[in-house]
């Protein structure tokens, strides 16, 4: 259920509907069992792209127009009608217009050349975890890069070194793009939508005091910027909520590379002076 749950969060952050029998059907096959544990919206994130919200409100008011539309030609008609039937004086009643009927136009599919081209999507894989009231960001190599437990240690003792300690959470796993079909929209922008969404989320919880990003790809997504890390690591900044953020190497070079650590800690040191006086 939990594989499930995770698509249909994915699916979810696209913007893209899903649907599940919420009762038996006549002669269905018989729902496997995670579907009656199934939550949706998804709790993980339970929201709508604001394309497809403008989309729903779009459909809602041509509805409302039609309506009001058919109930003002109604209402035209039977007023004609009562004035003929209550006038003293017969009088013929001409033959009224035909009215056009509008049919329903079928939406045809686009061709392969109609077909609309999206931007190419950004290549980058994300993991969060929370370390007592701390926020780690770190960017993982694309292809194969995994939250081990070398990194987990490795985040935990440079939080501890901040003077934060605690429960070390589940990390989250974001990769970008999702999905390998071209068809669908990935462009940086709905990557924005869906790491701050999750970003979001930490903060609406009230108990951070620090969020620290390694890596260019974390630093770049959370904080909405396209310039080299280069160019804003060790600055610190504030994000919703007044926490305080600061961005570094990722973890990644951290342990393959000689003299990253120490770079680490040097670009943290405003972190370190803004908790202590905290």
């Amino acid at each position: 259920m939990d594989q499930e749950q995770l698509r249909h969060q994915y699916l979810e952050a696209m913007g893209i509907n899903s649907w599940l029998p919420c009762a038996k059907l006549p002669g269905a096959q018989e729902s496997p069992e995670w579907v009656n544990d199934f939550q949706y919206p998804a709790p993980e994130i339970p929201f709508e792209s604001d394309r497809s919200q403008q989309a729903r409100a779009n459909l809602n008011q041509s509805n409302a127009e039609f309506k009001k539309a058919s109930a003002e030609q109604a209402s035209q008609s039977i007023a004609a009608l009562n004035k003929v039937i209550t006038s003293d004086e017969p009088k013929p009643i001409a033959p009224s217009s035909p009215q056009p009927v509008v049919e329903p136009v079928a939406e045809v599919p686009e061709s392969e050349t109609q077909q609309r081209e999206f931007a190419p999507p950004p290549n980058f894989k994300i993991a969060f975890q929370k370390i007592g009231s701390a926020l780690v960001i770190d960017s993982l190599p694309p292809q194969g890069g995994n939250f081990s437990a070398n990194y987990q240690k490795l985040s935990n003792a440079i939080v501890n070194s901040l003077g934060i300690a605690g429960e070390l959470s589940e990390p989250f796993m974001l990769p970008w793009p999702i999905f390998a079909s071209k068809t669908l929209d990935q462009s940086r922008e709905q990557a924005l939508i869906a790491v701050q969404h999750k970003l979001s989320k930490e903060l609406h919880k009230g108990d951070l005091k620090a969020v620290i990003l390694f890596g260019e790809s974390a630093a770049q997504m959370v904080l909405d910027r396209k310039e080299s890390l280069e160019e804003f690591s060790g600055i610190l900044m504030t994000l919703s909520g007044g926490v305080k953020t600061i961005a570094s190497a990722s973890l990644t070079e951290a342990m393959q590379l000689p003299g990253v650590k120490k770079q680490i800690w040097k670009d943290l040191q405003p972190m370190l002076k803004h908790l202590q006086n905290g």
